[in-house]
C-alpha cells in the first residue's frame, strides 16, 4: 500500500516537472496542452443524457415494478469493435416507495392495478402554478420573417431603327412558379424599372435611356411564367 503511494506520489511529481519544462521552453505548446486538457475534461464531467426508460419487474424477494433509465455518456467509452461487449456503468437503485404521491408512486401504483394503462406523471400546485400562463409558441409579425427574395433572370434589349437610332427598350423577365399577372408588382419611371413578384423576386434596373412610362406596356404570358415589358424612348 505505502509502495504504491510512493510510486503514485513519483508519477505526479514527474508530471509537474514535465509540464514546468513544456512551459518554459514551448509556451505555445503548453497552452494548446492545458486547452485540451481543459476540454476534455469538460466533456467528461457533462452530465449523462437521458434517452429511453424500461419498464420490468423484480420477483424476489417482494414484487416490486422496476423502471430503468438508459442513458448516454460520454465517459463511457465506446466498444472498440462491433464483436466486443457493450461497456455499462449501473447507477445505484433507488426505492420510490416514498416518493411523493403525486409522482412516481401515482405511476408504480397505476401500473401495478392497471397493466396495460399508460400512466402520468401529475404535477403538484407548486409546479403546475410555476408555468401558469407560459405561452409556447411566440407570436411574431410578419415583417420579422426574413423571406429570401430571388433576382430573376432577365434579357434587356434596346431596339433601333433601321438608321441605328433607338426605339424603345424591351425587357424579358422569367418568373419561375408563378401563374398570375397579379402577383407581380411593376414600376417604372423614366430612367429605371423595378419589378417585385409575391414575395419571391424583385428586380431593378437603372434604364440605359429615358422611356416614355405613359406608352409603356407589359404583356405576361401564363404558359411559360415570363413578362415582357415593352418601353419607347421619350
Amino acid at each position: 500500500m505505502r509502495a504504491s503511494s510512493k510510486g503514485l506520489l513519483t508519477q505526479i511529481s514527474q508530471f509537474w516537472n514535465m509540464l514546468d519544462d513544456l512551459a518554459e521552453n514551448d509556451p505555445e505548446r503548453y497552452k494548446n496542452f492545458i486547452e485540451q486538457e481543459l476540454k476534455d475534461g469538460k466533456k467528461l464531467c457533462v452530465d449523462p443524457e437521458p434517452q429511453f426508460c424500461l419498464q420490468t419487474k423484480i420477483l424476489k424477494p417482494k414484487e416490486k415494478i422496476l423502471f430503468v433509465n438508459l442513458c448516454q455518456w460520454k465517459r463511457i467509452m465506446a466498444p472498440q469493435s462491433a464483436t466486443h461487449p457493450v461497456p455499462v456503468y449501473v447507477g445505484r437503485p433507488e426505492d420510490i416507495s416514498e416518493a411523493s404521491e403525486n409522482t412516481l408512486e401515482n405511476i408504480r401504483k397505476s401500473t401495478e392495478s392497471e397493466p396495460n394503462h399508460l400512466p402520468q406523471v401529475l404535477l403538484t400546485k407548486k409546479q403546475a402554478s410555476s408555468d401558469k400562463g407560459r405561452c409556447l409558441i411566440e407570436e411574431i409579425s410578419s415583417s420579422e420573417i426574413q423571406v429570401e427574395v430571388k433576382k430573376p433572370a432577365y434579357e434587356l434589349k434596346v431596339v433601333k431603327d433601321q438608321n441605328e437610332k433607338p426605339l424603345k427598350i424591351e425587357v424579358k423577365i422569367e418568373l419561375p412558379g408563378i401563374n398570375s399577372v397579379s402577383l407581380c408588382e411593376l414600376s417604372v419611371s423614366e430612367v429605371d424599372l423595378l419589378i417585385e413578384v409575391s414575395e419571391k423576386y424583385r428586380l431593378f434596373l437603372n434604364l440605359p435611356e429615358s422611356v416614355n412610362t405613359e406608352m409603356t406596356t407589359a404583356k405576361f404570358v401564363k404558359n411559360k411564367s415570363e413578362l415582357f415589358i415593352t418601353m419607347p424612348l421619350a
